[in-house]
């Protein structure tokens, strides 16, 4: 019996004394990159072939709004679980699992016939997608423990060139007239090479070893720390605003302004290019000033830019306002994923999988309640959900500023 107490930590001595030359980096990135890639094409594809689909299946808005609730409520709960069992040496199994359940929900959704196996196939890619969300993330801020805020900004940055990937490609081949199914059958190909890619068993070490200020990475340990909570509000603002912007841009501008397949297309893909500007732009930046008053000014300017939607006259109004939002929502995720790294614990799965179900959480909320205000009101009055969120989000911004001045030192924050 006494042995048995002895395994696991020596485990955990043993990964953390492995030398570095073991870790696949370059391939470890390489497949992170294409993953969030991806990642981000798998996630808009739906939103930019929503119009066809939803005249094609005779839906209205709160059912199409539910498409993408549902496809981020089946990430929560392996978001909750894998996220502890990620930080044992399983991630490159669970992680491959998880892309070919993408792929699978791909080929599910393009054969759907109608709107009940459609919201099946939707809740088996939000499986794979939950997995992705609970690794990815965490492992990159592993592959640079140092420079998390850096290394988290870029990795989703290539996520926002993923959306415009995705957007491109679907308007395209719906202007084309080849239907919005056939989009979701080639994005079944990338989830495969990831799997791949992922197959090695040379990963880092879960975490490093914390000092005096970092807690270790202990799930109670969390669930006690206020700061906790506040960043995990934030994660459902600043993530129920994304999801929003990802989910009703081509959508709004083709019913409320008449545009075409094309024209919706573009503005998902003006919203991608501008979203991964400010993501690349943010790793910058947190160089120069730091990321809570970064993301002060970038929900001031997000709120404003998602307000302006709500009386938008014309087609190129909406872009200018989507790609604005694009960039000014950009650096929240990442950027409160870093802080929470920087400032409970290093790297920790557990923690990043906490945070990202809380972020989850508004990304179900959201999009169904632009839907749900949509159907009562007109789809103009549903985007104030937007602005509304943007103020909550500042609001709680502040606090963290504020308990975190209270906990540090002046130049720790």
């Amino acid at each position: 019996m006494t042995g048995k107490h002895h395994i696991d930590p020596q485990l955990a001595l043993s990964m953390q004394q492995a030398p570095r030359h073991a870790v696949a980096y370059r391939r470890l990135m390489a497949a992170s990159v294409l993953c969030m890639i991806m990642f981000g094409a798998v996630q808009v594809l739906p939103a930019v072939a929503l119009e066809a689909l939803g005249q094609d299946l005779g839906l209205n808005f709160e059912q199409r709004g539910l498409i993408f609730s549902l496809r981020i409520l089946a990430a929560i709960p392996l978001l909750l679980l894998i996220g502890h069992y990620a930080e044992r040496p399983y991630k490159r199994h669970i992680l491959s699992w998880g892309l070919v359940a993408i792929a699978l929900g791909q080929l599910m959704i393009g054969l759907a016939p109608s709107y009940g196996p459609l919201l099946w196939a939707v809740l088996v890619s939000g499986l794979g997608l939950g997995v992705v969300e609970a690794i990815v993330n965490p492992l990159v801020a592993q592959l640079y423990p140092s420079r998390s805020a850096w290394a988290l900004n870029t990795i989703n940055g290539v996520f926002s060139l993923g959306l415009v990937l995705g957007a491109l490609s679907t308007g395209e081949l719906l202007q084309a007239g080849y239907g919005w199914r056939l989009a979701f059958w080639l994005w079944m190909i990338p989830p495969g090479v990831c799997a791949v890619l992922y197959m090695t068993p040379r990963y880092p070490p879960p975490s490093p070893e914390s000092d005096s200020f970092h807690v270790r990475p202990d799930v109670k340990s969390f669930l006690v720390n206020p700061l906790f909570w506040i960043l995990s509000v934030a994660m459902a603002l600043g993530g129920g605003c994304e999801a929003g912007l990802t989910s009703w841009a081509p959508n709004f501008v083709a019913e409320e302004l008449g545009a075409s397949a094309r024209g919706g297309a573009w503005a998902t893909i003006l919203y991608g290019i501008f979203m991964a500007i400010g993501r690349f732009g943010s790793g910058v930046v947190v160089g120069r000033v730091t990321p809570l008053r970064m993301m002060l000014g970038s929900a001031v300017l997000c709120g404003a830019a998602t307000l302006g939607l709500v009386f938008v006259p014309g087609l190129w109004g909406a872009w200018v306002l989507f790609a604005l939002g694009g960039l000014f929502v950009a650096c929240f995720w990442p950027s409160l994923l870093a802080v929470a790294s920087d400032h409970i614990c290093i790297g920790s799965m557990s923690l990043f999988s906490l945070l990202a179900a809380a972020g989850v959480s508004g990304c179900v909320v959201v999009p169904w309640a632009i839907g749900a205000l949509g159907d009562i009101f007109g789809l103009r009055a549903g985007m104030l959900v937007l602005p509304a969120a943007m103020g909550m989000l500042i609001v709680m911004l502040l606090v963290a500023s504020r308990y975190m001045r209270s906990k540090c030192e002046p130049g720790q924050q």
